[in-house]
């Protein structure tokens, strides 16, 4: 029989990353956690946890041992939860994934119509977390996260596509910025265009973000320049600084909806946008799917038609 003590330190260590966290977690010291974790790993005699430079990462055989460690402590949990308020809704949490190259903020709005939605007996929690990808895979593959959105497909045993949205990248400038220029355009003003004729410089994502990758393409086929004045590998940074009229730049026009229905921003380009940017809704292959999942993946479909 396993020591409940040492499946819940290493619950633990491996949620939070490393023996340092958890043992402030745990209120015990480092050693003292460290000396608990090898006698776990020697009973069962499986090594979980192994160094990679400064950090301290999951086995093949700990990733193993953290799904199922997950499984009882959220069973326990959930038990806990039943004995505080027996008469409540029955609860239902589900946990997002969003990689840090997607614009966080318009996840809001994603998920907004399934909160307001309410159906009897049944309370939903959305939990959203950000992560790199490869971080957030390890975490779908451990059910730490039901759902993973990402702008890069994944192709593993594992994991599959539940749905998909491509949605249109328009330049986007601040209305303002517009009047205050006495520049009138239209969707059909070409791209190059408005670039060589406004002062404004650019804002743009930085080098490591696919939209950045699609962005100079694009640029490229138009054969036009611009200099750049913000360039951030944060997404809401660089719409915050196109509608705070700081310059324009190409974002997907979801990521910007509230603000184009409010005329705080303009578009420019077709309605089916100078290219588009692919968002994916992944989930584990093994796992069976409910209502409330199916509708996040037609909200993840929705956005295609955000116009």
């Amino acid at each position: 029989m396993f020591n409940y003590n040492h499946l819940y330190y290493f619950y633990v260590t491996a949620k939070l990353g490393g023996v340092s966290n958890a043992a402030k977690y745990l209120h015990i010291s480092q050693p003292s956690l460290s000396s608990q974790l090898k006698v776990f790993e020697n009973s069962i005699d499986q090594k979980l946890f192994e160094k990679k430079g400064r950090n301290l990462q999951l086995t093949p055989e700990g990733e193993r041992a953290f799904a199922y460690t997950k499984k009882i402590f959220d069973v326990a949990a959930e038990f806990a939860e039943s004995l505080r308020s027996p008469t409540e809704q029955h609860s239902q949490r589900i946990r997002i994934g969003v990689t840090d190259q997607v614009e966080r903020p318009f996840i809001a709005d994603l998920l907004s119509p399934l909160i307001h939605e309410r159906k009897k007996d049944v309370q939903k929690t959305f939990f959203v977390s950000s992560a790199p990808s490869e971080v957030l895979l390890q975490q779908l593959r451990s059910e730490e996260i039901d759902l993973l959105l990402t702008n890069k497909p994944i192709y593993v045993e594992d994991v599959k596509e539940l749905a998909s949205a491509s949605m249109p990248v328009n330049l986007i400038v601040s209305s303002e910025n517009l009047k205050k220029l006495k520049i009138r355009i239209s969707r059909n003003t070409a791209a190059a265009d408005f670039i060589n004729a406004v002062p404004l410089g650019l804002v743009i994502p930085s080098y490591k973000m696919k939209l950045r990758h699609e962005t100079d393409l694009f640029f490229q086929e138009i054969k036009a320049r611009k200099k750049v004045v913000l360039e951030s590998d944060i997404m809401s940074v660089v719409g915050r600084a196109i509608l705070d009229g700081a310059g324009f730049g190409f974002l997907p026009v979801p990521y910007v909806f509230d603000e184009v229905k409010s005329g705080a921003v303009t578009t420019l380009g077709p309605k089916a946008g100078y290219w588009k940017h692919t968002l994916y809704l992944l989930g584990r292959k093994d796992s069976n799917y409910d209502e409330t999942i199916e509708e996040v993946k037609n909200s993840v479909k929705r956005l295609e038609k955000m116009i």
